[in-house]
Formats: structure tokens, sequence, C-alpha cells
């Protein structure tokens, strides 16, 4: 099989996470493409949103979707989760014969020579990246490949800020499975209050 790993906060999960997991069905032939929420990442601040709810989400987002499968691994994986044990441990309930693929952000490629053990993350997946609004990554070298689709603003970030005012509009800019989600658990500031 050839297997994409996902990682990423998910706060929330929108449209351009959805077209980056397509876009790497399309091109790279991938028969799975497993989302990762990440449960406490190293290089930046811990997601105001508690992992329950994030994962949550991203079921929600995937439900429909074959190629798509959702982890928690990182919940039970050593803190904080760092990438190459999270992809060694997926791997572990794989065939050594799979062929691996880790879905990355230009932001993350720009800083992934600081990521823990860089060189053994390239040993365990070919590295994937797809562009990201506002970052210019230089060229990647020949072993990474560039995933060919429209670059993806910070959408999560940008919800987050527009929902200070709980704008139904916002939320109807998300996936209506996500903004369902939302709605029925009153996450940022849309009704009940809600554990982070």
């Amino acid at each position: 099989m050839r297997i994409g790993v996902f990682g990423g906060s998910f706060d929330p999960p929108h449209f351009g996470h959805l077209q980056v997991a397509r876009s790497a069905v399309e091109q790279l032939k991938l028969d799975k493409v497993i989302w990762v929420p990440a449960f406490h990442p190293p290089h930046k601040q811990l997601p105001g949103t508690s992992f329950a709810h994030r994962t949550g989400m991203v079921r929600a987002l995937i439900a429909n979707d074959s190629t798509s499968q959702l982890s928690e691994i990182e919940s039970s994986l050593p803190q904080p989760s760092y990438t190459l044990h999270t992809l060694q441990a997926l791997k572990k309930s794989k065939s050594p014969e799979d062929s691996w693929y880790l879905l990355i952000g230009a932001d993350n490629w720009a800083i992934f020579p600081q990521w823990h053990q860089p060189e053994s993350v390239l040993a365990e997946a070919t590295l994937v990246v797809y562009p990201r609004k506002g970052i210019e990554p230089g060229k990647p070298p020949k072993s990474v490949v560039w995933l060919d689709c429209p670059e993806i603003p910070d959408e999560s970030r940008i919800f987050r800020d527009r929902m200070s005012g709980s704008s139904e509009d916002t939320l109807m800019a998300l996936p209506t499975s996500v903004s369902d989600y939302i709605r029925t658990h009153g996450l940022y500031g849309t009704g009940k209050r809600h554990a982070t």
C-alpha cells in the first residue's frame, strides 16, 4: 500500500486540509491518508481546543471518505509528539512492504532542519511538501516531493480569530460536518462552554 500521513493541529480542520489530502491521493496514487491530530506538537503552542474535540472534528470531516483514516496514536506516545516516533508507531501495525509519505506544509519545511532527528524522519517516509500562503520554501531537494495544489492559507488561525464574534458566516466557510460538530459542542464561543 501507498500510505500518506497527514499530521496537524486541525483546530479546526477545513477545506484546505481536504484539498491537501485529495491532491496527495490523486498525484501520489495513495491508497490511504492517515490523519493524525497532534497531541502535543513540539514546535507550536498547544492547540486551544481539546484533543478529543479536534479528533472529533476530523472524524466528522472524513466520515464519508474511503481514502481517509483517523489515528489518535499521538495520545498514547511519549510527549512532546515527535513526527519520527509517530511514523515509527504507525508503521508497526502495517506491512513492511508499504510505502510511506509524510505530508507537511511549506511552513514546516522551512523549519524541518530543526525537527527532532530530521534525517531519521526522511529515512522513514518520503517527504511531501504542500504550498502555504505567504511561505517561500526555496527549492526542495530531489528527494522531497512538491505537491501541486493551491496555496493553503492558515485558515484555522483565521477562523479562530473571526470566531471571537461568533459569526455564523465564519462557520459557513467550514465543511458542513465540521461546522455542525462545532455548533453541537459549543466550540470557539458558539454557545456552551467546552473543556480545553
